[in-house]
């Protein structure tokens, strides 16, 4: 199979020189959308009241990790407590079932697990967000009188803090005191709490920009390394205090499936929309590789078989509660379990190999699946995942291939000749590796309006 890499000049002698390919993390592919999976939570009361337990340890964890100065990306991505077994031969562990028992005996959590729990309804993800925001408060009360009791906060700081918290009005609201019969439908209520969330968002983040406004350093997504002011400071404790419902979600939708990194190639070489996205505008080049069997090995003896997009199709949905495939039965058991025992979800995990083909499909279709808008790319994947190696860091996601694979290189229509002379360079320094190796142009064709791809005849490595 041939397949086309377009790359900018820099990325392209960096690929050539350690004959490497890099594999993408989420963020930096160029659709948000990718690999979307529509989560959505529907389970018994067990189910809740065990995710509310997990809830208010991830908040602890969160307070704790803010007290040490956690920055930004770990309370973001590092608050979730995915195995509370961790910490079973630890003090930590039983300061943690502790805080958990208290918070799901509380009335309002007892409420809110039950109503979702017996009704059955299918929460999604704004909805849960709100739902969550219900029950924040009275989190946020059991975690710092933990912290008092455990002296990890100043005695005053800490009373001032519960005298906040404890001042806000957490009395019980619809739709908890709403009888079964008069509940609305999905559609209705999943409605309603998207258009709340979103206005309280909307309100949440102008009140961000308005300090921003005043203090930079508030504010996230700057560039660089940020100063450790008190306004970050701030900041950071509003993704405690205000956020954490909305970052909790978000990682919920992350734990269910190991994270994937991908290399994208296309099936041809004469799109114009690929040269001028992916390839400096046509200053960049087109890397012709060609993979045997349709599979690549690199050389740390991972073997990886290349795949095609498909574009369009059924949206992937998945409950929640039945997609906790990354934990091994003991902790699935703990998130499934409540003050009564243990959820009816749990029976979903004991047919092994039905789940297990259930799961890896969903799976294998997020990593394979795009808008029908690119369906002009074309566009065949290599993909790992963090299934059975870590590949979190940018270095380990670096995979050298043979250069045998690397069949030829086209220059882009506005490629300079500095730039073909530093691709001609490079490849010279491998060129006994390299085998039916040749050189192409991409031009315009008047006649048919489109790029042609014409080969540079007298061309060749060794002439130079």
């Amino acid at each position: 199979m041939i397949l086309y890499h377009y790359r900018p000049i820099k990325s392209a002698l960096l690929e050539i020189k350690n004959s490497t390919f890099h594999f993408a993390t989420q963020e930096e592919l160029n659709d948000p959308v990718e690999g979307y999976v529509r989560v959505y939570w529907q389970g018994d009361t067990a189910a809740w009241e065990g995710l509310l337990r997990n809830y208010i340890c991830s908040v602890s964890r969160a307070i704790d990790l803010y007290l040490l100065r956690g920055e930004e990306d770990k309370l973001h991505h590092n608050t979730l407590v995915v195995d509370l077994h961790q910490y079973d031969d630890v003090p930590l562990g039983g300061i943690l079932r502790k805080l958990g028992d208290a918070f799901i005996a509380s009335s309002q959590v007892r409420k809110l697990a039950a109503f979702c729990g017996q009704s059955k309804i299918k929460v999604r993800e704004k909805e849960l967000r709100m739902l969550l925001r219900l029950v924040h408060n009275g989190a946020l009360i059991l975690c710092t009188e933990k912290c008092l009791e455990n002296g990890t906060i100043p005695e005053e700081e800490a009373n001032r803090l519960l005298d906040g918290f404890r001042n806000i009005n957490q009395q019980p609201q619809a739709p908890f005191d709403l009888p079964d019969n008069k509940l609305p439908d999905d559609k209705q209520r999943t409605l309603i709490m998207e258009i709340s969330e979103n206005i309280l968002e909307d309100g949440i983040s102008l009140a961000y920009i308005k300090k921003g406004i005043e203090d930079d350093t508030f504010l996230y997504g700057k560039d660089g390394a940020v100063e450790i002011t008190n306004a970050r400071q701030h900041r950071n404790w509003m993704s405690i205090v205000v956020d954490f419902p909305k970052i909790y979600v978000a990682q919920l939708k992350e734990m269910i499936y190991p994270e994937s990194f991908v290399v994208c190639f296309s099936g041809k070489n004469d799109d114009s929309v690929m040269w001028g996205n992916y390839a400096d505008r046509h200053r960049g080049v087109c890397l012709i590789y060609e993979m045997a069997n349709n599979q690549i090995i690199f050389n740390n003896n991972i073997k990886l078989n290349i795949k095609p997009v498909t574009y369009g199709g059924d949206l992937i949905e998945r409950n929640f509660f039945e997609t906790l495939g990354r934990l091994n039965m003991k902790q699935i058991r703990t998130w499934l379990t409540g003050m009564d025992g243990i959820s009816s979800a749990y029976e979903t995990f004991k047919n092994a190999d039905a789940w297990r083909e259930r799961y890896w499909s969903a799976y294998e279709a997020k990593n394979y699946r795009k808008l029908s808008e690119w369906k002009h790319e074309n566009e065949y994947r290599l993909t790992l995942s963090n299934s059975f190696y870590s590949f979190n860091s940018p270095e380990s996601r670096n995979l050298v291939y043979d250069p045998k694979v690397l069949k030829g290189v086209i220059f882009g229509i506005n490629t300079s000749e500095y730039d073909k002379k530093e691709i001609v360079k490079e490849l010279l320094k491998y060129a006994d590796k390299y085998e039916d190796f040749s050189f192409f142009q991409a031009e315009y064709n008047d006649e048919l309006q489109s790029i042609s791809i014409r080969k540079k005849v007298p061309w060749d490595l060794n002439r130079f």
